[in-house]
């Protein structure tokens, strides 16, 4: 009964995916009018050059009018440096020249340079085969331990950097318990729009540059066999999320929503809202990083939260009944990829800090965290980590001190 109701929630946010809004199809992507037709005049002429030009189909795309904008000029020179380091086949290409520029102690004579732009322009071709808007981006299903790794709703932020989904089996023989340590989060993504038109926008003040709905729950804590009481808290919700681009940083992230709060027995209720604030520039290493050397990459993850939480029955989640939550903090994360590109991005540290003030209960409570972790497949949705917690979650009001040895899945 317990492992049902535990699966119950995620089964239940995997069927609704199939209800899911459609996103934009491609010949929707130029009914600019929005009539319902592709029409003879600017319609066509701005698909037609679309098929003529790879590059413009992949950045005209805030709005999509057969020009490119100053934001979007902006993107293909981020994209361009950001390849500068990620492309593997123009870093070959480049290696031969770049040896014979460092042999000339950094001034190669015209005559010895012998510049060849077919293996370059081979490169780029099979990377521009692969370019897609953001408007276009497809997954819709996300798996991690937390919703941390998923504020975006959207694959800007891939599986490797998340922490991942984890499920520990412990048995102990001197009790007869066996117990299952689950940490989860599921997302279903049910609308989102990544490219709504700004109109003439000041990227300086900052501008919508996208929005989405999703379902999700959140889940943590044990289930099991024995006469030991297992704590646990599921939240079953809905996120709706603003994309703002410019202002201060580059993209800020914020997030509203409401949730349900039961546990894994089901016998706990209660109801809560919570809205937070997540900035990236990868400038200064902020949520994200694009710049790397060959022995450090890493970014700082600041969310910002608000947390209101109503507790009709305590249950097993370690809250006391009747009870009003008023959570005022944020979750501080560091990720640090050691090496990566010796490791290709699959060796990774991470140190955590949640800090959260109760304003209606007048308490303060924190809690700490450090693991190492290794992607055991290339495109990171496995890992191995050992990780070390210590202090109080908010969310079950217990004092912890543990390691772990898990084996993490993501999505």
């Amino acid at each position: 009964m317990t492992v049902r109701l535990l699966v119950l929630p995620v089964v239940s946010l995997l069927g609704l995916s199939f209800a899911a809004a459609a996103e934009k199809s491609v010949a929707e992507r130029y009914d600019l009018n929005h009539n319902g037709y592709i029409d003879d005049g600017e319609e066509m002429h701005v698909l037609a050059l679309h098929y003529a030009s790879p590059v413009l189909r992949a950045y005209d795309v805030a709005p999509t009018d057969g020009k490119l904008s100053k934001n979007e000029i902006q993107t293909i020179y981020d994209t361009a440096e950001n390849r500068l380091s990620d492309n593997e086949s123009v870093q070959a290409t480049l290696g031969p020249l770049l040896d014979k520029l460092s042999q000339a102690h950094g001034r190669l004579p015209i005559k010895d340079a012998n510049i060849d732009f077919t293996g370059i322009d081979a490169a780029i071709e099979v990377g521009e085969k692969g370019l897609e808007p953001e408007c276009s981006v497809k997954q819709r299903l996300f798996l991690r331990r937390d919703k941390v790794d998923m504020s975006l709703y959207d694959n800007t932020l891939g599986a490797k950097q998340a922490k991942g989904a984890s499920i520990r089996v412990n048995h102990d023989y001197v009790l007869g318990q066996t117990t299952a340590t689950v940490d989860a989060a599921t997302a279903v993504v049910l609308f989102r729009n990544a490219c709504p038109d700004p109109g003439a926008q000041d990227i300086a003040e900052g501008f919508l540059a996208g929005y989405s709905l999703a379902a999700y729950s959140d889940l943590a804590g044990e289930f099991g066999t024995g006469s030991r009481d297992l704590e646990s808290n599921a939240e079953i919700g809905l996120d709706g999320q603003l994309q703002i681009q410019g202002g201060p940083f580059r993209y800020t992230y914020v997030t509203a929503g409401a949730y349900y709060l039961t546990d894994f027995h089901g016998e706990a209720s209660g109801y809560g809202f919570q809205a937070t604030v997540q900035p990236y520039d990868e400038r200064i290493h902020l949520g994200i990083t694009r710049k790397d050397n060959p022995y450090l990459s890493w970014y700082v993850t600041p969310i910002l939260r608000i947390d209101s939480v109503q507790v009709n029955d305590g249950g097993f989640t370690g809250l006391a009944d009747d009870t009003r939550y008023l959570w005022l903090g944020g979750d501080f994360e560091l990720t640090a990829f050691l090496y990566p590109e010796k490791f290709g991005h699959r060796l990774y540290a991470k140190a955590n800090a949640n800090l959260y003030w109760d304003a209606l209960g007048e308490r303060f409570v924190d809690q700490y965290g450090a693991g190492l972790f290794y992607n055991v497949d290339p495109a990171g949705n496995t890992s191995v980590s050992t990780e070390y917690v210590y202090g109080t979650d908010r969310k079950k009001l217990r004092h912890e001190d543990k390691v772990t040895v898990n084996f993490n899945v993501k999505y």
